[in-house]
């Protein structure tokens, strides 16, 4: 049986508001269609751009490690303890909000990247100081651009979640209570006709006796 909204009355008056609420949901639903269509977009945009982050975070990993290994195998860990200071004494990051599709998404930026100065840098280590700063930022874009994935696909999730509810629930019910509302006027214009085609007859018969 379909599923018709709760009506106090079936009433001319119910049947309007319905149609005014249909044209509506229709309106809405629309709407959120194509916001639907510009939250994939952004989150293709943004899935691209992690990639490609990550891609140049790896290469230049790879360059580190490759000099670690190295620094590793001629020192040995006691020793690359006592001559190696930590790569960042500290980060200073500004951070903030933009508006992304209507999505508050996350924006920072690094202001300033305090390091030590060391007494002595391992040869096979200086590919990794070349880079030191690079990878700090790849590694905040990248938290960034996540962080910003996020909330654009729960955005995504809570919008696709109402179209489904205006598609198939809200939508369908306005428009089997509309065609309810229809059929019962149709049937009492039926039963009214019929009652004053009786009229009519019992008041000729009353005539002619």
């Amino acid at each position: 049986m379909r599923q018709i909204l709760r009506i106090s009355r079936p009433t001319k008056l119910e049947l309007i508001r319905l149609r005014r609420r249909l044209a509506i949901a229709r309106r809405i639903h629309r709407i959120l269609r194509d916001r639907l269509t510009l939250l994939v977009q952004e989150l293709f945009v943004v899935i691209r751009k992690i990639v490609k982050a990550r891609r140049e975070l790896n290469d230049l990993l790879s360059r580190c490690y490759a000099g670690y290994t190295r620094a590793l195998a001629v020192h040995g860990y006691d020793g690359l303890a006592t001559i190696s200071s930590p790569l960042g004494r500290g980060i200073e990051v500004y951070a903030g909000t933009r508006n992304v599709a209507g999505v508050r998404a996350p924006i920072m930026e690094i202001a300033e990247i305090r390091t030590d100065r060391w007494s002595y840098i391992p040869p096979e280590l200086l590919p990794c100081i070349e880079v030191r700063d690079k990878v700090i930022e790849l590694i905040i874009r990248i938290a960034e651009l996540e962080k910003e994935l996020q909330r654009i696909g729960q955005e995504f999730d809570r919008t696709k979640r109402r179209v489904n509810m205006l598609e198939y629930v809200l939508i369908p019910r306005l428009m089997n209570t509309i065609r309810y509302l229809r059929m019962k006027f149709e049937e009492r214009e039926r039963e009214e006709k019929v009652r004053l085609k009786r009229i009519k007859y019992v008041l000729a018969r009353r005539r002619g006796s």
